[in-house]
């Protein structure tokens, strides 16, 4: 620890006494690590971070959020008592699991500032240290999803190569490429690319004619040689390589399919025609009387066995064709779900892994921080309430739906009788929590243009589903069931919110619901009890 500490040395040797009693506090550590990161910020809340008068050597202090709504691993940064932003979410992750001083408050120290002539972005490199590094600490350290692409924004004399990583692995990078390459420029990476996503560091290579390399094949080798990762372009490209494979499988299928449901229209018809000649043959025996009874006897068995044999062929054809339909179905889901997902994300850009849409839309949005505190604080009480209070169904619709957020859902007669009909139900607190999301964030992402399976995010992986089983949509009982009508228009709700997995009418709810983009609105039809199951 005592030589990582020397490393900050370099520091304002003549800063406050703040500073000082920190720096002291750090040097009396024995031992440990110092962990990299940097401060998580919008652009366009650069010159509010500016005008705080932030410094180098600045004391720190990193307090884990557990209870944040959006990533429980989320750890907030203070500067003088002051909220300033959140670490990044996969070093919050590894800070939250792995030292037990982020619960309590964990000291940190700025150590690098840097921002552009324009002072319209910069970049706070905080350093931690760790008392008692753990085993994964050190094999991690600051090591990040490490992700870099060609950006393609920069001019045609120059490759230029952006990059996510730590100072130390982007040290490496640099001079791996400068064995082969002139390095023309090299640093911190202010604006986003072409993509809209923001990489911490950028390199620009030209060969030794100064001219851009033409061979971009040959600088993803050298790279993906020392860290073994593909360029993000790579990635996409893959992604679509892997859309073509399931789409040949499923022709593939189609075809099988087909000609399994062929051969078994032939066997019909040879089953029919044999079926009608044995059935002939045995009347035939049977008018010979008494003196062919015992040959009319064998003869029958030996056409009863024919056709037992028949039968059981005819049933492994029909089981062939169940399994392959229901391997087609598994085919088509999984080709819509990935279909859904490029469509999605070639609309925002690929996702490098690091932070999360709902944490950026609460902790950096354009609202103030103290109104930010006080929406959260409003959700969590009234949260608090609905448990305590026990409220029930029609209370939770009716203070979501009109009391809180007027005009962005439009519940149905047919809810409101449900919800009546669920008056025994106890978890009121969890059903109100349901229906804040359903209001909010899902009704933001579809806004946005986001499938179904990315707006349902929202919710967790156990409270939200965006269809029925096959054995449930097939059932005609339970289609009629899930079906609602509203406004001249006939609508089958297969997306519902689930809570609870018993058949308990006090402790078991769903809420069927779909998106009507023309109004803007998320429509519910059902807010009670499971509705018909046909395998319950």
């Amino acid at each position: 620890m005592d030589n990582l500490l020397r490393r900050l040395q370099h520091l304002d040797e003549s800063g406050s006494a703040e500073r000082q009693a920190a720096r002291q506090k750090r040097q009396q550590q024995s031992s440990g690590e110092i962990l990299t990161t940097f401060l998580a910020y919008k652009l366009d809340h650069a010159a509010d971070k500016m005008g705080l008068g932030l410094a180098i050597g600045d004391p720190l202090t990193l307090l884990h959020e557990p209870d944040n709504q959006w990533d429980p691993n989320a750890v907030k940064v203070f500067w003088q008592k002051q909220w300033i932003g959140y670490l990044p979410k996969d070093m919050a992750a590894l800070v939250a699991a792995e030292v037990p001083e982020a619960a309590t408050g964990l000291e940190a120290v700025v150590t690098g500032l840097t921002t552009t002539s324009k002072r319209d972005a910069f970049r706070l490199q905080i350093s931690i240290p760790i008392p008692k590094a753990s085993r994964r600490l050190r094999e991690l350290g600051v090591t990040s999803a490490f992700a870099w692409d060609f950006d393609r924004t920069s001019a045609t004399d120059k490759m230029r190569l952006v990059i996510n990583c730590t100072e130390t692995a982007f040290r490496e990078l640099q001079d791996l490429l400068a064995a082969s390459y002139d390095v023309s420029k090299c640093g911190y990476s202010y604006y986003p690319t072409q993509d809209g996503r923001h990489y911490p560091w950028y390199l620009s290579l030209t060969d030794r004619a100064g001219k851009a390399p033409e061979d971009a094949a040959k600088v993803e080798q050298l790279i993906r040689s020392l860290f073994g990762v593909p360029s993000e372009t790579t990635r996409a490209k893959e992604r679509l390589d892997r859309l073509k494979e399931l789409e040949e499988q499923q022709d593939q299928i189609s075809k099988r399919l087909e000609a399994s449901k062929a051969e078994e229209r032939r066997l019909r018809r040879e089953f029919e025609f044999n079926k009608a000649a044995w059935e002939r043959r045995t009347e035939k025996a049977q008018e010979q009387g008494e003196q062919a009874v015992e040959l009319a006897t064998s003869v029958e068995d030996e056409l009863e066995q024919q056709l037992a044999l028949r039968d059981q062929e005819l049933e492994l054809v029909l089981l062939e064709n169940k399994s392959l339909e229901d391997q087609l179905a598994v085919t088509v889901n999984q080709l819509d779900a990935i279909q859904l997902q490029l469509d999605y994300l070639q609309q925002v850009g690929p996702s490098d892994g690091r932070g999360d849409p709902g944490l950026a839309a609460w902790g950096a949005s354009a609202m103030g921080a103290a109104e930010q505190e006080l929406n959260e604080r409003l959700f969590n009480s009234l949260r608090s309430v609905a448990t305590k209070e026990r409220l029930k169904p029609r209370q939770c619709l009716q203070l979501i739906s009109d009391e809180l957020f007027p005009g962005h859902l439009r519940v149905l007669e047919s809810a409101w009788d449900s919800a009546d009909q669920a008056k025994g139900f106890e978890h009121g607190g969890q059903l109100f929590e349901l229906l804040w999301l359903l209001a909010t964030a899902f009704r933001q992402r579809k806004l946005d243009g986001a499938p179904d399976m990315v707006a349902g995010q929202v919710f967790g992986a156990n409270s939200y589903a965006p269809r029925e089983s096959q054995t449930i949509e097939r059932n005609p009982q339970a289609r009629r069931a899930r079906t609602f009508s509203y406004d001249g228009k006939t609508v089958e709700m297969w997306q519902h919110l689930k809570i609870g997995a018993k058949d308990s009418e006090n402790r078991t709810l769903r809420v069927h619901f779909c998106w009507d983009a023309a109004l803007g609105r998320v429509v519910i039809g059902h807010c009670g009890k499971h509705l018909y199951n046909p395998s319950h």
